[in-house]
Order: C-alpha cells, then sequence, then structure tokens
C-alpha cells in the first residue's frame, strides 16, 4: 500500500504524485479513474471484493467506465462496465493536509457515477473524492443461489472507497483525520447507512445529507424479516421474492450461482423497473437506519451534520416505480388531514397535494427525524430547505424540485447558479473545514428553536412553512411502527 508522499513533478499540466499522474484543472490538479477495489467481474459479480494494491502508475486525464445502470444520464459516461470500481480526486494543495469531501453520488441506486465537476468545489480549499458504486441488482440482491449473508454490495464498495481515502489521501494533499461524506438521494441515503455501518466507522467526521429517505421502507431477506409492516398495514418486500420475480424476466426461473454468474448484465439491468430499494440483511445494512437512529444504544461517531430537503420533493415521484394512485391508497387514512395541511396545493390540482405529500413523507421525514436524533446525542446538527425553482419556471408554484440543490452546487441548468452556487459550495466546504456552513448565520436546529435555513439565504429560517407539514408525515411515520 502506498501511504508516502512521493516527490510532486510538474510537467506542463501535469502533476504525478505518488505513482498517480493528474492534470491540472481550474487551479486543481485532478487525478481520474484510480482503482479502489478489484473488478467485481466473473465470479467476483456478487461477492465482497477486496480492496486493491496498485502498484502501477494510474494516468488520470480520463473518468472511468460507470458500472452497469440505464441510460438516465445522471453524470454517467457513455462507455458502461463490470470493472467500474474507481474513484477520483480533486486537490487544489497535493502538498497540503486539506479537510476531504468524498461525494456519494446518487441516481436511486440504480444509475449514476462519480463524474462530477469537483474542481468547483476544490476551489473552496478543500480535497474532493467521488467514486462509482455497484448499482441496481448487481450492487443490491438477495437470493439462496448466491449463499450469502451479504445483500449490499454497493454499501459496502462505498466502505472500501471510504477506506483508500483513509490510507492514500494523505498523499494528495487530503487530511484522513478530517473527512467529510456527502450525497444527493440515494447518495444521501448512503451516507445515512454509512452512519450505521460498524465497517465505516472512524473513515468520516461530519455528513451531510441532502435529501436522504432513510425513513423509507426497505427490502428484507429471509432471515431479517419479522412482520416489518408499510403504513396500510401490508408486508414488506422480501429481498428474495423480488430477487427471483427480476431473474424470472431474464428467463432465469431455476438459477444457480454459474449461470447467475454468465448473465448478461444489461439484461438484467434492462428488466429492473422503478429504483432500487437497499436491503436489510443483518450484516451490511442491520436495520433500517432511521429505527437505529432513534435507538438508545446508537451512538454515532459524529463531529457535525447537515440535512435538509427540497420544497417540492414529490417531483421525483413518477421515476420511483409508485403509482399516485398506489400511494393514495396506502395514504388512505390520512388523505383528510393532507387536505387541510395540503390545501394551496388541493384547491389547485388535488394530485399535486398528494404528490408533495410523497415527497415530503418520503425525505423531509427523513430529514426532520435524523435530525432530533442527532441533536439528541449532542451533535450539532443544521438543517435546510432548498425552495429554489428551476430557472425554466421562474414562476412555478411548486417550489424547487427533488435533488435541486445539487444543480446548484454543481453549477447546473439553473438561472442563479453563479453567485448561489458559489454560497453553496463556500458553505460546504466551511462546514468540511470548521464543523459550521456559515458562522453567525445559520444556528444549530435546537428544539426551543427549530431552525430550518432558506438554502441559499440561511440568515432566513423557513421553519414556519413547513411546521404542520413536518408534523403530519411523522406522526404518519409513526403508525409503520404501530401497525399490529
Amino acid at each position: 500500500m502506498r501511504t508516502n508522499t512521493i516527490k510532486i513533478v510538474f510537467r506542463g499540466l501535469i502533476v504525478a504524485v505518488a505513482g498517480y499522474v493528474g492534470f491540472v484543472s481550474a487551479e486543481s490538479a485532478v487525478y481520474k479513474a484510480i482503482p479502489y477495489a478489484q473488478a467485481p467481474v466473473g465470479e467476483k459479480r456478487w461477492a465482497v471484493v477486496e480492496d486493491i494494491v496498485w502498484d502501477g502508475v494510474s494516468y488520470g486525464n480520463e473518468f472511468s467506465a460507470s458500472c452497469p445502470q440505464p441510460r438516465y444520464g445522471l453524470g454517467a459516461s457513455d462507455e458502461q462496465s463490470e470493472d467500474c470500481l474507481f474513484l477520483n480526486v480533486w486537490t487544489p494543495d497535493t502538498a497540503g493536509k486539506l479537510p476531504v469531501m468524498v461525494w456519494i453520488h446518487g441516481g436511486g441506486f440504480r444509475a449514476g457515477s462519480g463524474n462530477i465537476p469537483g474542481e468547483l468545489i476544490a476551489q473552496e480549499g478543500v480535497v474532493v473524492v467521488s467514486f462509482n458504486y455497484r448499482l441496481g441488482a448487481l450492487g443490491f440482491i438477495s437470493h439462496p443461489a448466491l449463499d450469502s449473508k451479504v445483500a449490499n454490495y454497493g454499501v459496502l464498495d462505498m466502505v472500501s472507497a471510504l477506506r483508500w481515502v483513509n490510507r492514500h489521501i494523505e498523499s494528495l494533499g487530503g487530511d484522513p483525520e478530517n473527512v467529510t461524506i456527502f450525497g444527493v438521494s440515494a447518495g444521501a441515503m448512503a451516507v445515512n447507512l454509512l452512519m450505521v455501518n460498524d465497517d465505516a466507522q472512524g473513515l468520516f467526521h461530519k455528513a451531510i445529507a441532502q435529501s436522504s429517505y432513510t425513513t423509507w421502507p426497505l427490502w428484507y431477506t429471509e432471515d431479517t424479516y419479522q412482520n416489518q409492516r408499510y403504513w396500510d398495514g401490508s408486508p414488506v418486500k422480501r429481498a428474495e421474492d423480488e430477487a427471483s420475480k427480476l431473474l424470472a424476466a431474464v428467463g432465469l426461473s431455476e438459477p444457480s450461482r454459474q449461470r447467475l454468474e454468465g448473465l448478461d448484465a444489461q439484461a438484467l439491468v434492462k428488466a429492473q423497473q422503478g429504483f432500487q430499494i437497499p436491503i436489510v440483511d443483518g450484516t451490511s445494512i442491520k436495520a433500517e437506519p432511521a429505527r437505529l437512529f432513534m435507538s438508545e444504544t446508537y451512538q454515532p461517531k459524529l463531529d457535525a451534520y447537515i440535512v435538509g430537503a427540497n420544497s417540492y420533493e414529490g417531483s421525483v415521484l413518477p421515476g420511483t416505480g409508485i403509482s399516485l394512485s398506489d400511494f393514495t391508497s396506502w395514504m388512505s387514512n390520512h388523505l383528510d388531514q393532507a387536505k387541510t395541511v395540503y390545501a394551496g396545493d388541493y384547491n389547485y390540482k388535488p394530485d399535486i397535494a398528494y404528490q408533495r405529500l410523497f415527497g415530503d413523507l418520503r425525505y423531509l421525514t427523513s430529514a426532520s427525524l435524523t435530525m432530533k436524533a442527532m441533536t439528541d446525542r449532542g451533535i450539532p446538527t443544521y438543517a435546510y430547505i432548498h425552495d429554489q425553482p428551476l430557472a425554466k419556471d421562474e414562476e412555478y408554484i411548486l417550489g424547487a424540485p427533488h435533488g435541486s440543490e445539487t444543480g446548484v452546487m454543481l453549477g447546473m441548468y439553473f438561472k442563479t447558479t453563479g453567485e448561489s452556487g458559489e454560497n453553496m459550495r463556500r458553505m460546504w466546504a466551511n462546514f468540511a473545514k470548521t464543523g459550521r456552513p456559515a458562522s453567525g448565520v445559520w444556528p444549530t436546529w435546537v428544539p426551543s428553536q427549530r431552525y430550518w435555513a432558506d438554502l441559499l439565504v440561511p440568515n432566513r429560517n423557513f421553519a414556519s412553512q413547513i411546521q404542520s407539514r413536518v408534523d403530519l408525515i411523522e406522526s404518519i411515520y409513526a403508525t409503520r411502527w404501530s401497525t399490529p
């Protein structure tokens, strides 16, 4: 393992450090496509792959292939391969010891990659790391033919990437004792999963969860299923049943491990519908993370936490694979309350009210309950709501859609991404450096104040606009665990 810094050599726009060859981009050196774990191919397709010992030279001028996925976009490269466990590093000073920010991409655990403009964040004086992890059924599956207690290979890939950071980031100018993990949507859910993963403890020190859904029902293996329920009282899905349905769709009604390992990856990708759901397997995910956060025994190793959501998270509903009619059926006992709480939306269009309820239940509940859990344990916690609509819909009354704060942060398709993006990146970098995003402007959340910062105007408290929604969705969440 390489841990010592080798002499830095500048060759025009090329920077070579510790066997990694990078290229200068926007006042930072970027090292792309660094392998961090063995290729999960062949017999290792569904295996816990080992961390890689890299003895060669990594020429990092191009992103690696993305992991197999639907061609949604979401930053994925055109090239796809199961040999996809690579990471990227942007560093403004290879001789420094700067705070490290590790980005975990979203995409419903089915799509996305580490292909981001990391130099925008690195300009704020931090080292930025992004990486790929296994997606869809290639990353999350439980089936008897695999004979494995592990179901979340994608989560264990994340742990491997964090171990690489811990061992090697000092060679590229980062401080392994000051690591912040941050992500959006599935990436934020991953942040929360890592916060309760035993193997990840000590590998990061602060966390930012942008639109996580840690309170959403997960799938369960046969070994972990204990009559867990959805809100309408129906049983949650069993991972083995979902795997069998997927394999039947690709013509494998009686699969063996050998046949599974020889299956065309794109066939699995094309057969899968909706988002991938992480699996409670008793090992890589021991229970739904929100339940662990709220348990008396949970003691997080975390210095500070940021959590938040967008004002119109319900925009994500069409991509989830859940129909609005199914959702309203689940919520049949709560629709009268929703009509009151979301009266403005309901009077405009009833479907919009129910769609906003869906988004709040999936994302705002997670933000609210995890925020309270961290605060109860003495961890400085900052909450936000992002309310900036899409630029093309300047008068759009519904608010900021799901994941849109990431577009601001990364300078994508938003009218005010210039100054707003710079401000957000600066706050996130300040948090990585000091544990405070905006000192004197954005206070921590405490029960007596309930401060939800308006993300792009953090001295404005958004709490009064969402408190009735928070009260409703928290009461709905509680019914999942009181249903006999």
